[in-house]
């Protein structure tokens, strides 16, 4: 008997740290991690620092506490990983147990077998339709650079909101910070953070 292979289908943080996981508990599998977008492991609860300009390298989401950026290489060095960004899961065959994949750069589509298979890929969230708040077009509760939703007496914070990605100008859905991030900025006790409770 070969090699046992864990493939893990996801990215951001939870899905590198489901695949860390994986190693620790089988050092001698072949472990390998799909992901769509070119960024492994965001920092996505840094986001409102970052929006906010605590600080301006965005890179600094990407990087451990030491400053080195998680990607590819780092993940092989460091955990014996297979990490593939730009790598669309297109397909999941259980009965032959692969997973077929395109290479979004490339365009070159293949499969991979796997023993055990972590799907990760996230979720979009349910926004109740909420009076005067503009739902943006990824999903998430549109704000501005200061968490304030289409209402500005209203600031969407632990909510998955949509905002202008500074490097790229899109906009992206990025889960936000809880409510302590209100207190901490000194931000006016008259608002109102929206929450999952309000739905």
């Amino acid at each position: 008997m070969g090699k046992k292979r864990i493939v893990v289908i996801g990215g951001s943080a939870a899905r590198p740290k489901a695949a860390a996981k994986a190693r620790r508990l089988d050092e001698d599998a072949e472990v390998v991690l799909l992901q769509k977008g070119a960024d492994l492991s965001m920092a996505s609860c840094g986001y409102p620092y970052y929006v906010g300009g605590t600080f301006d390298d965005r890179n600094q989401l990407l990087c451990t506490p030491a400053g080195v950026v998680r990607d590819p290489k780092f993940y092989l060095n460091a955990k014996a990983i297979d990490a593939r960004i730009n790598t669309e899961a297109t397909g999941i065959d259980r009965q032959a147990h692969t997973v077929s994949f395109r290479n979004l750069i490339t365009g070159e589509a293949s499969t991979i077998g796997y023993d055990k298979l972590i799907l990760a890929t996230g979720a979009i969230p349910k926004i109740p339709p909420i009076p005067g708040i503009t739902i943006g077009t990824t999903g998430g509760i549109d704000v501005d650079e200061y968490t304030r939703s289409s209402d500005k007496d209203i600031y969407a914070i632990g909510d998955y909101v949509e905002i202008k990605n500074r490097l790229t100008g899109k906009k992206v859905l990025a889960p936000y910070a809880g409510t302590s991030q209100t207190s901490r900025d000194g931000w006016s006790t008259r608002t109102r953070a929206l929450t999952s409770r309000d739905s």
